[in-house]
């Protein structure tokens, strides 16, 4: 007969691994009942003001933070509702945070220009939060908070704003990032023209400190032509753009009720003129006084030469005075003009005024929008 036990040795240690392996699969067998799900919440939602009364004195400091007591989770995505009883609102607020914070410019123009609540009168104002996980099909809102609120006309809720990041000329130098230059046309809009690298950037509220508020993507690295844009409190979760493409581009950021971003990489004009009766060829878009490339540098153009008492500005093209120009921001702004403004179809009509004849040189950059205008 053969021995399946050739060895006493190893007889109690097999013995003991056969049981064990057979007690596993037994216990494998057995139906675990599943543990009930915990249902999907947003949380108790919070305002840390009962009352307030708008200050556009300080727009940028810190007028109302919602809270809620949800653990902080990337999965889920939130909107914040903001009524009346007349009207409402949604704002953005990050993947996976738990509170939202409004400063008292952003809050102002969104209550005076979306809700339409009057500029000066105590009234009642709502939120509730909405939150979702698409991936699971869940949603879930949560308990309404009231406050009573002042609004005050409205304004800009920063008069300075900056970019960060590796793409940037300067870099990730917090201490002194490249500054946005304020649209001389609307105080709600802020621009950033500049040759950019490979990298992220993102738009800080102020500088030397990682810890303030930024304007950021909604997620992280969108595409360039997606518009979104939202005011992350404390800067986390840390969003930003990435350029891919390394070159010119030309940043608008509008901070106003309705935010919005635009991201447009720049080519720039192979040739600008100058036209008026201030130029030698007068008023002759079919021949305007040609502008000088300067070598090396493709965005800046020069005229050095006479230039009479009177009026100009300089198209992208000839034979058309519906085309593009550059232009001043208002009309008959001087030789002390430094705002070059693209303006599409030429409207409005705006122009530079020369008021003592004489020799001129004038530098305009068409990437940063700038120009300069000396007498000789």
């Amino acid at each position: 007969m053969y021995n399946i036990l050739p060895n006493k040795k190893y007889t109690l240690p097999w013995l003991f691994t056969l049981v064990s392996i057979f007690t596993i699969f037994s216990a494998c067998k057995k139906e675990l009942d599943a543990p009930t799900p915990l249902p999907f919440e947003t949380g108790m939602l919070v305002a840390s003001e009962e009352n307030l009364v708008i200050n556009t004195t300080t727009p940028g400091d810190e007028a109302l933070r919602l809270t809620w007591d949800a653990f902080p989770n990337s999965m889920v995505s939130y909107k914040l509702v903001l009524f009346t009883a007349t009207n409402s609102d949604t704002v953005s607020v990050a993947s996976g945070a738990i509170s939202r914070r409004f400063n008292h410019g952003e809050l102002n123009n969104l209550i005076v220009e979306n809700l339409e609540m009057e500029i000066g009168t105590t009234a009642t104002l709502s939120f509730k939060l909405l939150c979702f996980i698409n991936s699971k099909g869940l949603d879930a809102e949560s308990n309404t908070v009231t406050i009573q609120v002042t609004p005050a006309a409205t304004g800009a809720a920063y008069s300075e704003l900056w970019v960060v990041g590796g793409a940037a000329p300067a870099g990730w130098n917090i201490d002194n990032p490249n500054p946005m230059k304020k649209d001389p046309t609307n105080p709600f809009q802020f621009k950033f023209n500049d040759v950019f690298t490979e990298g992220e950037f993102k738009i800080p509220t102020s500088t030397g400190n990682w810890g303030t508020d930024f304007f950021m993507p909604l997620e992280n690295h969108p595409s360039l032509t997606s518009t979104g844009v939202q005011l992350v409190p404390g800067g986390n979760p840390d969003y930003k753009w990435y350029i891919s493409t390394p070159g010119a581009y030309k940043i608008l950021l509008n901070i106003s009720a309705a935010p919005f971003i635009e991201i447009k990489p720049f080519t720039p004009f192979a040739k600008l003129y100058m036209v008026g009766d201030a130029t030698p060829a007068g008023w002759n878009i079919d021949g305007p006084t040609p502008l000088t490339a300067t070598p090396g540098n493709p965005y800046e153009f020069t005229y050095t030469g006479p230039m009479s008492a009177g009026e100009f500005k300089v198209p992208t093209s000839t034979g058309n005075w519906n085309g593009d120009f550059f232009m001043p921001v208002t009309n008959g702004e001087g030789v002390t003009s430094t705002d070059a403004i693209f303006v599409p179809g030429g409207q409005p009509d705006n122009k530079w005024k020369i008021t003592e004849a004489g020799n001129y040189k004038i530098v305009l950059n068409q990437l940063k929008e700038t120009i300069s205008i000396t007498k000789l």
